[in-house]
């Protein structure tokens, strides 16, 4: 009756349907609007739709699925309906967001996703009258690690120093710091010189080699990447997977580091005779652990990762692989005591 008679609802007072629905059951109208708008999304994909109402799927799930649809992968998202059910159901949130990524990329070969970031590329700013300025700015993947990573360096040594010197700022304020010393320390580089950080791109060697092939025939990139597959792994060493048209570009001008891993995933040992961990060793351990922190529930950002013994060093455990893990340091260096009490330690 309702939809025969849309002005109804304007006669009770109600702008919409949604309006008089949340009026009656107490809901929120916002929630209710962004149900209706999955729902009827939904209403081409079925199986979603079976799986979220006998809740093997959730509303954020659903929302993140929805960000995946475009005119490019509609059809490939249709018929991968059971294989992202089930990464749902056999995946923590961050882990099924990042399968969504690696399909995306697997699905989208022409380069459109690629292409659109480099679109975005750009910077853009304002000077109000007051003589502030304001902006904007984007970046691709792999110009956007390059930033977060000088960023996030300079911004954990500000926050020491202002630690040691009684500072109180803000993280943004931080970070705003942060931004000005880079150009600074940019502009009073020699003329011929440049900062060039680190960006480390996890990628396996069978998926490197076909890419390089693919180069070194003139054809167009087009390869499939994989998060479970390691051989066909494609992704920056804090987990965020990368679009192999992007991985091309890197393989073009990068060098190269083997790291060889076994049947589990596991880097294979090389013992130091040190008690921190080298840089290489780091970055395997990190890559293992795909740049997150390995205690259950920590969501700890990149910045503050660290390697640490499982077998602390003072007890004779020896600094190599196997007895190497990611945690969450503070910016001072010392761990978090609460997350230290719940590792747990071979004594």
């Amino acid at each position: 009756m309702w939809s025969k008679h849309p002005g109804a609802f304007k006669e009770l007072g109600f702008r919409h349907a949604v309006d008089f629905v949340a009026d009656a059951s107490k809901a929120d109208p916002k929630v209710l609007r962004r149900l209706s708008k999955l729902g009827h999304w939904l209403i081409d994909f079925p199986v979603f739709a079976q799986a979220f109402a006998a809740g093997g799927l959730t509303d954020r799930h659903v929302r993140e699925l929805h960000k995946l649809d475009n005119h490019r992968v509609h059809h490939q998202l249709v018929e991968s309906q059971e294989e992202l059910v089930t990464a749902a159901r056999d995946c923590n949130f961050a882990d099924f967001v990042t399968v969504l990524a690696y399909w995306l990329n697997g699905a989208d070969p022409d380069g459109c996703e690629p292409s659109e970031q480099a679109a975005k590329t750009a910077c853009s700013y304002r000077k109000h009258s007051d003589g502030s300025v304001t902006g904007r700015f984007s970046f691709d993947a792999l110009t956007g690690q390059a930033f977060r990573r000088l960023l996030d360096l300079e911004s954990q040594r500000l926050f020491r120093e202002d630690s040691e010197t009684g500072v109180a700022r803000t993280p943004t304020r931080r970070q705003g710091t942060a931004l000005v010393n880079l150009m600074v320390r940019g502009s009073q580089s020699a003329a011929d010189s440049s900062i060039t950080p680190l960006i480390n791109l996890v990628m396996g060697q069978e998926l490197a080699e076909s890419i390089i092939r693919q180069l070194a025939e003139g054809l167009d990139v087009s390869v499939e990447p994989s998060y479970t597959d390691i051989s066909r792994r494609c992704e920056l060493d804090d987990g965020t997977p990368i679009h192999p048209k992007l991985a091309a570009t890197a393989l073009a001008v990068g060098r190269f580091r083997r790291i060889v891993f076994d049947s589990e995933s596991r880097a294979v040992d090389v013992a130091v005779k040190a008690r921190s961990f080298p840089t290489w060793m780091r970055q395997t351990l990190l890559i293992s652990a795909r740049g997150r922190c390995q205690i259950p529930g920590c969501d700890a950002p990149f910045p503050w990762l660290q390697a640490d013994h499982v077998v602390p060093h003072a007890r004779g455990g020896p600094t190599k692989l196997s007895n190497g893990q990611i945690l969450a340091t503070f910016a001072e260096g010392k761990l978090d005591r609460d997350l230290r009490s719940r590792r747990t330690a071979t004594p």
